[in-house]
């Protein structure tokens, strides 16, 4: 069964590749005053945002999501002086990484990265292999590749091997149409859920490990699909035989999931509230997602403002906390307004005019501005 899937279904789907967790650099604030420069419109086209984000592919670390950096970055580092021992026995050297951590969450990072760092994407590979489950874990981590079903059964087998309660889930993403059917149910790809803490959430390694472009396979490690909560794991995945029960508790049917937008869960990454994205595409037959724009994790969390990225001329409030930024802007041609700061949260209430409008911050120390959320008014 896992030849048959594509391997485009087991990809970031390339309309929403751009979006991964990298850190930000100066290229934040040279291309937002050079599109500023030219045109506002310019920044909010599809096609543009692509490009911007093959940029951001340029550069070559990402950051932990929602997690202490530090520690993590400790334990990236021991991780990566372990593979670099002359231990060949695979087990002895997988223990050897899983030494230093604390907390189950700890233990299943470091088969995520271990998963992540070690696999690529191999159509062709993945072809010859089959279904994995038959190979032993040393022969497919000889191999070191495949499809979604290879990234799926190994992180499965070393959840276990760490002593993690883990699960692999047969389902629906939006990288491509069905590629075969799972107890009648249409199936594209596979992932894992682990319980941590008592909850269960999505790991899906595939995602976080990288890309296929016109070179191959492009590895970009992104933690965005580590440990996903519910509320987010069903703006991008869809299990139709709900074993985790996410889809029943969110009310997300196949009909529903099939018209979220392509960047729902980079948008919710931004702050945007997950359960207004599902209730307005609820509402709406042909709704449109607020423009986000790549930030570091935890800059920004978006309390309240609106989640469609069409607005109409009537009042409309946002509020924002930021520790990251000094100053927020509502920016409509030559208009900048401030946003009202109290602390750590920005709000403002506005009857925007017609035509493109932005949410852009300025960190302390900066004189530039950078575009956080936008927005086409009627």
């Amino acid at each position: 069964m896992s030849a048959q899937f594509s391997e485009r279904s087991c990809l970031v789907p390339s309309g929403v590749r751009f979006m991964r967790f990298c850190t930000y650099s100066y290229i934040f604030s040279a291309f937002c005053l050079f599109t500023l420069e030219l045109k506002l419109k310019y920044l909010l086209d599809h096609r543009s945002r692509f490009i911007f984000g093959l940029l951001l592919l340029l550069i070559p670390f990402t950051v932990c999501a929602d997690k202490d950096v530090s520690r993590y970055q400790q334990l990236n580092t021991h991780f990566h002086q372990t593979l670099s021992t002359h231990e060949t026995r695979l087990e002895s050297k997988f223990h050897s990484v899983l030494a230093v951590a604390e907390t189950d969450e700890e233990r299943a990072w470091l088969v995520y990265r271990w998963v992540t760092y070690h696999f690529k994407h191999d159509a062709g590979l993945a072809s010859r292999i089959g279904d994995p489950s038959q190979h032993s874990l040393e022969k497919l981590h000889r191999l070191a590749g495949g499809s979604c079903a290879v990234y799926a059964d190994v992180t499965h087998r070393l959840m276990q091997m760490a002593g993690l309660e883990v699960k692999t889930i047969y389902g629906f993403v939006k990288g491509g149409p069905a590629t075969s059917h799972r107890n009648g149910k249409p199936v594209n790809h596979v992932w894992n859920a682990v319980k941590v803490d008592g909850v269960w959430k999505v790991v899906d390694s595939t995602w976080g490990a990288g890309f296929v472009g016109r070179q191959g396979f492009q590895s970009l490690h992104s933690d965005l699909f580590f440990l996903l909560p519910p509320e987010k794991a069903v703006l991008s995945h869809y299990d139709g035989a709900d074993e985790l029960g996410y889809q029943r508790a969110f009310a997300v049917n196949q009909s529903l999931f099939a018209k979220l937008p392509d960047d729902a869960l980079y948008a919710a990454a931004m702050g945007v509230d997950p359960k207004l994205i599902v209730d307005a595409v609820r509402r709406e037959p042909r709704f449109n997602l607020v423009s986000t724009f790549d930030l570091p994790p935890d800059a920004l969390r978006v309390m309240s403002a609106p989640v469609s990225g069409v607005l109409e001329r009537r009042e409309h409030r946002f509020v924002l906390e930021s520790a990251v930024f000094e100053e927020l802007m509502i920016v409509q041609g030559k208009s900048w307004r401030p946003l009202k700061k109290s602390g750590k949260v920005h709000s403002l209430i506005l009857v925007p005019s017609q035509g493109e409008l932005l949410v852009m911050g300025r960190r302390p120390k900066q004189h530039e501005f950078e575009a956080l959320l936008g927005y086409r008014v009627k």
